[in-house]
């Protein structure tokens, strides 16, 4: 029976477009293996897992980017550009901003306190406290640590190191709601198909490019990172013609490591549509627990698990064993991470749509007494 329902799954076409996915899912597995990643190398276990030159936590990276892709360039499609705009300030910022202060005014004072005995000195040696999140509140990071602290972490050098994409991310979605911005580029795929292109081109062409782009870092990244996002905007247009299909799958995943193993510098981001098709696809098959259906808590493992991590090192937990110092990571992150969404990232992103922020969660039904089911915002 069992088979039988896994071979229906696997094989019957699904619509691209259908709300009934394991995404959700996906992305949590995603920012599961950015906490891996990050858990080995911070504490110097290891190198973490490499395949084609990049650790799985930036496979899992580049995951996150490809399904934005395809869902933010729907939500362009749906929305005007002032309520786009609206609704992804609404779903990046708050839980951003929020993972700031937790560590500027939670974490820095314990870790300070661990390593100093004292907090002398934490709220006025720079960058300070406020500092940290002024300066990093536009996600554009200019300063990672506060003060002295990580003094005695293997890896002093950041609080939160996961939070550079968001920058990236948000340039990503600017492009895509400008590209976005005319019938033509709306109504038609090969626009996009050609934007993605020329993003890849870009990227294969960097060092002839770099010196009209001189040393800036920031720009040579999103070159680097917008493939992936455009990759994912490339299915979105293709979507109606694209059903959800096992064989597509399997040849998806076949072109895409051809391309990666053919081409180093530049085949990952030439594949991004068929790694996103192939992701949209699994999103289709894979069965998902209703609650991670209508509650996503991807975002917050992202942004808070890497200060939880360093905050565990400079503890000592690594010392008793890496599974340890993992298994408190992953749960001191889903506690965060699920406060984070009820309380601030739900909340915002129901906001910007017209909502109550908290009605749903608060409303109780007379008749029962009982509160109702929340309905789920849309994630785009």
């Amino acid at each position: 029976m069992l088979l039988d329902m896994l071979s229906t799954r696997i094989f019957t076409p699904r619509d691209l477009g259908s709300r009934e996915n394991a995404l959700n899912m996906i992305r949590l597995l995603l920012a599961l293996t950015v906490l891996y990643s990050h858990a080995e190398v911070l504490s110097r276990t290891g190198d973490g897992v490499v395949w084609q030159g990049q650790h799985i936590g930036s496979w899992g990276v580049v995951g996150f980017f490809a399904i934005s892709g395809f869902l933010i360039t729907g939500s362009r499609i749906r929305s005007t550009a002032g309520k786009f705009l609206i609704n992804r300030v609404a779903r990046i910022f708050p839980g951003y901003i929020v993972a700031l202060v937790v560590v500027a005014f939670g974490f820095g004072p314990v870790a300070q306190v661990i390593e100093k005995g004292t907090l002398d000195g934490y709220w006025g040696t720079g960058v300070t406290p406020l500092q940290y999140v002024w300066e990093n509140a536009l996600l554009n990071i200019f300063s990672y640590n506060i003060g002295t602290t990580l003094s005695t972490s293997p890896y002093g050098q950041a609080w939160n190191g996961s939070l550079w994409s968001l920058y990236y991310e948000f340039w990503c979605y600017i492009i895509i709601g400008v590209f976005l911005s005319w019938s033509l580029t709306r109504r038609r795929a090969w626009p996009t198909v050609l934007l993605f292109l020329m993003s890849a081109a870009c990227h294969a062409c960097i060092d002839k490019i770099g010196p009209y782009i001189g040393d800036d870092g920031s720009l040579k990244l999103l070159i680097f990172m917008l493939p992936y996002f455009m990759g994912g905007a490339v299915v979105r247009m293709l979507h109606e013609r694209l059903p959800m299909r096992a064989w597509m799958a399997l040849a998806s995943a076949v072109i895409a490591y051809a391309l990666i193993a053919a081409y180093p510098n530049f085949g990952k981001q030439l594949a991004s549509p068929f790694i996103a098709y192939l992701i949209l696809w699994l999103g289709a098959i894979l069965p998902s627990p209703s609650v991670i259906k209508v509650h996503d808590i991807s975002y917050g493992v992202y942004i808070f698990h890497f200060p939880v991590i360093q905050l565990l090192l400079i503890m000592g937990v690594a010392g008793h064993g890496f599974w340890l110092l993992l298994t408190m990571t992953a749960v001191i992150t889903f506690v965060l991470a699920t406060a984070s969404w009820f309380g601030i990232e739900r909340a915002a992103m129901r906001w910007s749509r017209g909502l109550k922020p908290w009605g749903d969660l608060l409303r109780r039904d007379s008749s029962t007494g009982r509160t109702p089911a929340p309905a789920l915002p849309s994630r785009a």
